[in-house]
């Protein structure tokens, strides 16, 4: 409330400058076309209350992590394939599977990782192979 009647912080309140105007729309500009319009409109809302230095700060901000968020609204898979390989266990991240033996429907061999479920087939090497490691 005190933002809409007055002053908050160093600066005037209310209406945002227009330079913060322009800051924030050229930074919806490179955004994909489906969502240019949804961001345009909740970075402007934003800017409303706001003194003029932090009108500033805010559209810098906002023009500074544009292609940011053009990256992640336009490729989402490359960071859900980035976050489900941080999902895996610390040991296999390291390649220290668990695996253990498997026999496959047409009757031959495999192993899997019994933490994140990684495959390979599977090859004798002797009695040393042990299939702990």
């Amino acid at each position: 409330m005190t933002a809409l009647m007055g002053s908050r912080g160093t600066g005037q309140a209310g209406q945002p400058t227009w330079w913060a105007i322009w800051a924030v729309r050229s930074a919806a500009l490179p955004l994909p076309a489906e969502h240019r319009s949804r961001y345009r409109q909740e970075f402007l809302a934003e800017l409303y209350g706001m003194p003029s230095a932090e009108q500033l700060h805010h559209a810098s901000g906002v023009l500074s992590r544009a292609w940011t968020l053009r990256s992640a609204l336009t490729e989402p898979d490359r960071l859900l394939r980035k976050e489900a390989a941080m999902a895996k266990p610390v040991r296999c991240r390291l390649r220290l599977h668990r695996w253990q033996r498997l026999r496959n429907p047409q009757g031959g061999w495999y192993r899997e990782c019994r933490d994140c479920g990684k495959q390979d087939e599977f090859t004798r090497r002797g009695p040393a192979d042990t299939i702990g490691g």
